[in-house]
Parts: C-alpha cells; sequence; structure tokens
C-alpha cells in the first residue's frame, strides 16, 4: 500500500505540474489583453470586461467537445485501447472545426442583443464590439487548439500542451500591442489587435500541434476519417454522442456562469466606468487561482477517467482527493499576494485611484474564497473525468442563479461591497457541496461506454485504416 501511495503520488506530480503551468500560463492571455487596453483608457477597460464575460459564453459552448475529448481518450488509454483513442481524436478534431464555425456564425448577429442586456452604452458597446468580433471570426481556430490539446492530455501528455501555450503566449506577448497600437501608424487596430493577436498565436501553435499529433500517432490520419464519416456514420455519431453527453453539462454550466454575469453587469453598471472596470480588474486579479483551480482539474480529470477506463474507481478517487489537496499548497501563497498586496495587484491594471480603491476589497474577499473555488474546479473535472458531468452543473445552476437577487438586495445596501458579497457566498456555497457529493461516490458506476465492445469490434473496418494509416 505505502508503494502504491508514492506511485500515485508521482503520478500526479507528473500530470499536475504541466497543467497547472498550462492554465496559468493561459490565464496571462486576459490579462495581457487587459493591461494594454487598459493604457487605452477606463472606457475600452470597461468594455473589454464585458466583452470577457460574452467569450466565456463562447468558450464555454465550445469546452463541451476537449472536456468530452479528454475524458473518452483518458478512458480509452485506461482500458488499453489506443485505437480507440485514436478513432476519438480525429473525429472530434472534424468536430470542432465545424462546430467552432457553427457557433461562430449563430452568435455574431446577436452581439447586439447581448450588449442592450448588460446596459452597455453605445461607446462601450461599439469597443467591445470591435474587440468580440475579430475573436468570433477566428473562433474555430481556438477551439481546435483546445481540442488537440485535450488528445494529448487524455493520452497522459500534459507537457506537450503546456510547451505549445508557452508558444501561443510568446507571440501573443509579442503581438498585442504591436496590433493594439501598431507601427509607425500601421496595423493600428486598438481593441481588435487583442483579439487579432490571440487567434493569429493560437492558429499557428494549432498547426504545430496537429502536426505532432499525427507524428505520434496519436489519431488516426485525418483524410481517413473524412471518407469514413458517413460510411462509418453509426460509429462516429457514437463518438460525437459520448462526446456531447460528457461535455454539455460542463459547457452548460459555464454559459449559465457567462449569462449570470450578464444580469450581475446590469447591477455593476449602475456604478459607472469605475464599477464596471474595478470588476475587471478583480477577474484578472482572480484569474491565477482560477487557472490553477483548473490545472488540478484537469489532472483530476485524467486520473479519474483513466481508472475509470481501467475498472479501478476507488483508486480514482483516491486521487482526485490528492490532487485537492495539492491544489491547496499553490494557493495559500496565491490567497497571501491577494489579502496582502491587494491594492497593489490592482493597481497592475490601472492607475485609477477609484477603481483600484474598490477592486482592493475584491481581491480581499477573493483571498479566502480561493480554497473553495479550486475544490469546484478539482471535483468538476474529476465527474467529467468519470464521464458523469451532470451533479456539478445541478449544483452550480441554481447555486449561481442566486447572484441576481443577493446583488439586488446587498447592492443597495453595500454598494459594490454587496455585488462582490453575492459573489463570493455563492463560490464558497458551491465548492462544499461539490466536494460532497463527490464524497457519495454515484459516479463510481460510470463504465467506458465506448469500450464496451472492445476495440476490433467498435472499429468497422481496423485492417482498412490502419493499413492506410501505416502507408502514410
Amino acid at each position: 500500500m505505502p508503494s502504491e501511495n508514492k506511485k500515485l503520488n508521482k503520478e500526479i506530480i507528473r500530470l499536475a505540474w504541466p497543467a497547472v503551468l498550462q492554465t496559468v500560463v493561459r490565464s496571462s492571455i486576459p490579462i495581457i489583453d487587459s493591461y494594454w487596453v487598459g493604457h487605452l483608457g477606463s472606457e475600452q477597460l470597461a468594455a473589454i470586461t464585458v466583452g470577457s464575460f460574452l467569450s466565456w459564453g463562447v468558450f464555454a459552448i465550445g469546452s463541451m467537445l476537449p472536456v468530452g475529448t479528454n475524458s473518452l481518450i483518458a478512458q480509452a488509454t485506461g482500458a488499453k485501447q489506443p485505437d480507440t483513442s485514436r478513432q476519438i481524436g480525429a473525429m472530434n478534431l472534424i468536430a470542432a472545426l465545424f462546430f467552432g464555425l457553427l457557433i461562430a456564425a449563430v452568435i455574431m448577429p446577436l452581439l447586439p442583443v447581448l450588449y442592450s442586456l448588460t446596459n452597455l452604452d453605445a461607446p462601450k458597446s461599439i469597443l467591445a464590439n470591435q474587440y468580440l468580433f475579430v475573436l468570433l471570426l477566428g473562433f474555430p481556430s481556438m477551439l481546435l487548439f483546445e481540442t488537440g490539446n485535450s488528445i494529448f492530455r487524455g493520452t497522459g501528455d500534459t507537457q506537450t500542451p503546456f510547451r505549445l501555450l508557452v508558444v501561443a503566449v510568446i507571440m501573443k506577448v509579442t503581438l498585442t500591442p504591436l496590433l493594439i497600437f501598431g507601427i509607425d501608424g500601421n496595423l493600428q487596430w486598438g481593441m481588435s489587435g487583442a483579439s487579432g493577436s490571440t487567434i493569429i498565436s493560437y492558429s499557428i501553435t494549432f498547426f504545430i500541434g496537429f502536426y505532432l499529433l499525427r507524428k505520434r500517432s496519436l489519431i488516426m490520419p485525418i483524410k481517413n476519417k473524412l471518407k469514413t464519416v458517413f460510411k462509418d456514420i453509426t460509429n462516429n455519431w457514437k463518438i460525437i454522442k459520448q462526446t456531447i453527453k460528457i461535455g454539455i453539462p460542463i459547457s452548460l454550466e459555464g454559459l449559465f456562469f457567462s449569462m449570470i454575469y450578464i444580469f450581475v453587469s446590469r447591477f455593476v453598471s449602475d456604478f459607472g466606468t469605475v464599477g464596471l472596470a474595478a470588476l475587471g480588474i478583480g477577474h484578472r486579479s482572480e484569474a491565477v487561482p482560477y487557472m490553477v483551480g483548473e490545472g488540478f482539474s484537469v489532472t483530476a480529470s485524467i486520473l479519474v477517467g483513466q481508472n475509470i477506463g481501467a475498472n479501478n474507481p476507488e483508486r480514482g478517487e483516491k486521487a482526485a482527493w490528492k490532487v485537492f489537496y495539492l491544489a491547496c499548497i499553490p494557493m495559500v501563497a496565491i490567497s497571501f499576494v491577494l489579502f496582502f498586496g491587494a491594492s497593489n495587484v490592482a493597481g497592475f491594471f490601472t492607475t485609477d485611484i477609484d477603481v483600484i480603491e474598490v477592486a482592493k476589497v475584491y481581491n480581499t474577499i477573493a483571498a479566502f474564497s480561493i480554497f473553495f473555488a479550486a475544490a469546484e474546479s478539482v471535483f468538476t473535472g474529476a465527474f467529467a473525468g468519470a464521464g458523469n458531468s451532470v451533479p456539478p452543473l445541478l449544483i452550480s445552476l441554481p447555486i449561481t442563479a442566486l447572484r441576481i437577487p443577493l446583488c439586488a438586495i446587498f447592492a443597495p445596501i453595500y454598494g459594490m461591497n454587496g455585488i462582490w458579497i453575492a459573489i463570493f457566498s455563492t463560490s464558497i456555497l458551491k465548492g462544499l457541496i461539490v466536494a460532497l457529493w463527490f464524497r457519495r461516490g454515484k459516479w463510481k458506476e460510470k463504465k467506458f461506454e465506448l469500450g464496451k465492445k472492445g476495440t476490433t469490434e467498435y472499429i468497422e473496418d481496423k485492417r482498412e485504416i490502419l493499413g492506410m494509416e501505416d502507408r502514410e
């Protein structure tokens, strides 16, 4: 037993450190945008705050594919079915392209309606649109990038996605100020430059990742898969259906979270530009601990998924709790910085004293709530890895919705601090309930759906597919 514990600890650390660093590095992308957009002025910073809330919804809708892909490939890896894993990866990359295009086509015409829901005035709506329109144009490339990374992670490789993201962020850091402010008056895109630099960086890095996926035989050839999309429609639809089944509850949770913030923004907008800018800074300040939690969530998802595939859910449960305890270690350091450096962290994004004073309170409260947010992230990932992602949705929807009446009650009494109370009290409650629900253990009854019939029966013509792959 001690040797098994030691082995599990090593496995967690091996998976966790690149996953955590990857999500922390990813958190720098909105921070980079806010930093440079903040140099344009408080109006632009307030606009990108609302734009970020709306982009959360877009990313949440798209996340069903990476989440489901990660879970299914982890389960196939645990079940020792690499051929099934290659099928899943190829099919979901194809789906990511078309799904990304569909999301962009549907959301673009709705942007004016969404701006009105946030009570955003006309000048800020124009600025937010400059940011979001370009982001939506390039959204398919971002979804392809995330789905490709989920394939690596599902197989237990968290280092490659981390390295790919580092490359993307290096390009992002270089391009963002150049595209926002231009070079000698040329390429001066303003708000569009912030999102444009993201799209360019993700697109280039996706092609690097795709090359590595093919080189390592982690996906079957895409052109071969395209040939069998309709020929093998039963099995291909089964892949898509299982991916959506696992991913859609997490996706809906994120979408609902984004929609709730649209209504929360209406309360914040009553406090003018200062309120919106402070809320944006608060979220940027909280981005690092949130992304650290997401990194550990990915780790829990991989470990639980692989153990479900290996028919060893008890080990998966043990791994999930160990991941949570490990996640609390960096949260202590981050909490210390947020609490004692609340003003300094806020001052990184703006020189407006009024905005700093309001955002400082957000950071101080966040220093305590991030431990509960970590619990929510880790166990939500564990549920997703098991293929049972409905419980986090059932918990998150009603509790997150409480923020609207709580804002209505507390904002007139305590001002912006009342909104902070509404946000963080519900965050703490969600973390507690998700952890308790996971401990109940009903998720252990889940099985690897795509592996029930075995690899040779699952693939319609294994000889043909693998033969074509070998010749490439």
